[in-house]
């Protein structure tokens, strides 16, 4: 009998032995680390957030070289097809025309209602209004007037403004301020900055619902990450030096200034002046109120939803706005 019992103690003890097996170097890891180095992680990477028209340029440098400094001139250009591209210094798309193939200048006009595929100035673009293009590029500054679609992309070296009621299609960007009018619709915008410049002027106000968890300058601690599980509500004026990450969606007050980073799983709201000097991240809506402010001068920042950016007037973001799901100014 007394034999039994050691046996079947036996058998416990070995099937613990073997469920505890695979724990065994997590446990020496604990007792006896040695990964106890910090995770590195290359950050080298960067997309150009200019990719189309950086390309788009290159694509066309031979053509632009043959063709300046003469007169009108034209040629089938081998892009992905053959494409007949026109030059001519001062180029002037006629209003409601239509017009095939790459329309290249130093000076380009496109007259109001035309419809295009691709056009690129050398020093500048100018689109009348209920234009319809595939793709806007110059080297020097870009404007857009109002119910313009654009069917893929645009670019400028320069400045470019936007007029209302515009269609930006997949991407905007430009190496100088990029001014969006009242209306504009958008999926990628790149700026430095996004500049925003419509009629709503009035702060966001915030949806109601269940009464969030409100937090003021006496619940933040300097040297801490704010993190909040559940919805939160960042009063009036407060200023938080580290990032905030919120488990639930969040709205900031008027006048709140912070630091670092806002991670929220939900969506986020800024009422109006709202200043972050680091990244937004969003898995639901960004809704960014009068005179809110993304970033800082020289800096590159991203603001990204993954659902739909709303962006009242006087709104300045340093780098990307991305919206999954489709984003508006107001």
């Amino acid at each position: 009998m007394q034999s039994k019992a050691m046996l079947l103690l036996a058998s416990i003890g070995l099937f613990f032995l073997v469920l505890l097996a695979p724990a065994i170097p997590t446990i020496l890891e604990i007792v006896w680390p040695k990964d106890d180095v910090r995770l590195r992680i290359s950050e080298q990477y960067v997309r150009d957030p200019r990719w189309f028209g950086n390309s788009f340029r290159a694509m066309l440098a031979p053509f632009v070289a043959a063709a300046r400094g003469g007169g009108s001139y034209r040629e089938d250009v081998k892009l992905r097809t053959d494409e007949e591209t026109h030059w001519a210094p001062d180029l002037t798309i006629a209003p409601r025309e239509r017009l095939r193939g790459i329309t290249v200048g130093e000076r380009v006009r496109v007259g109001e209602g035309a419809g295009i595929r691709d056009a690129y100035a050398l020093e500048s673009l100018d689109v009348e209004p209920h234009v319809v293009a595939r793709t806007l590029t110059s080297d020097g500054h870009l404007h857009i007037g109002d119910s313009v679609t654009i069917l893929r992309w645009i670019d400028a070296h320069g400045d470019v403004t936007v007029g209302a009621d515009t269609n930006l299609a997949v991407s905007a960007s430009c190496g100088g301020r990029l001014t969006l009018g009242d209306r504009v619709r958008f999926e990628r915008v790149w700026g430095m900055p996004m500049a925003s410049r419509t009629a709503a002027a009035e702060p966001f106000s915030f949806v109601k619902g269940k009464e969030p968890v409100h937090i003021g300058q006496v619940d933040v601690d300097a040297a801490t990450p704010l993190i909040l599980f559940g919805s939160a509500r960042i009063s009036r004026d407060t200023h938080i030096p580290s990032h905030v990450k919120v488990h639930g969606s969040l709205e900031i007050e008027p006048g709140v200034r912070i630091g670092g980073n806002v991670i929220v799983r939900g969506d986020v709201t800024f009422a109006a002046d709202v200043g972050v000097r680091g990244h937004v991240f969003a898995e639901g809506d960004v809704r960014l109120g009068p005179g809110s402010r993304i970033g800082r001068s020289g800096g590159v920042k991203t603001v990204y939803a993954g659902g739909h950016a709303l962006i009242a007037n006087d709104v300045e973001v340093e780098g990307w706005v991305i919206a999954d799901s489709g984003g508006q100014t107001l």
